[in-house]
């Protein structure tokens, strides 16, 4: 199946015309999407603390920790509390991801601030900043737009994705036209010697 991917330029066309279509339904479904991060990110999590689990009874009795254990049990229940409370995940997702944003605000607007005098750079850098704050304080305290934030990242990198692979294979083809052309050069002067 690889091997077919990469020998056809159209299905790098189709898998690009997917992703610029998933991007349209992400940018469209904010909240379904952050559902959706939360349920596989509660997924991963009991998956780690049952693969825990399952490790530390294979183990010999020598190798048994008990604090491996508990913290595998401990992972198990909250990967299963964030599952049966996708609200909570959703909120505590965004909340996250906020606090990521209002790191990164005051970072620019202290770099800016610092060279604005040298650089005018140092104001796009500081306008910047001062409008992640603004945001991430929005995504913080709401969850409808923490989820459109979330939503609306991934949708630009998936919509990004698309439009590469769609260029991409437009690119293969004509690279793959222009190889098949020399070949039938090389083989009309070949065949004639």
């Amino acid at each position: 199946m690889l091997q077919l991917i990469f020998k056809k330029w159209w299905m790098i066309l189709l898998q690009g015309i997917l992703l610029i279509i998933l991007s349209y339904y992400i940018f469209n479904h904010p909240v379904e999407v952050l559902a959706g991060i939360s349920a596989w990110f509660g997924l991963l999590v009991l998956a780690a603390g049952v693969i825990g689990i399952i490790a530390w009874t294979a183990a010999d009795k020598e190798g048994r920790e008990s604090l491996t254990l508990f913290w595998s049990i401990a992972t198990a229940a909250l990967g299963l509390l964030m599952l049966l409370n996708l609200l909570a995940t959703m909120k505590i997702l965004t909340v996250i991801f906020g606090l990521w944003m209002l790191v990164t605000g005051l970072h620019l607007t202290s770099s800016g601030w610092r060279i604005k005098n040298d650089h005018s750079l140092g104001w796009i850098m500081v306008i910047a900043g001062l409008i992640s704050i603004v945001v991430a304080i929005m995504i913080i305290f709401n969850i409808g737009t923490g989820a459109v934030g979330i939503s609306t990242l991934l949708g630009l990198q998936v919509l990004i994705a698309g439009i590469a692979l769609v260029v991409l294979s437009f690119a293969k083809k004509a690279i793959m036209g222009n190889v098949k052309d020399k070949i039938g050069e090389l083989k009309s002067r070949i065949s004639e010697k």
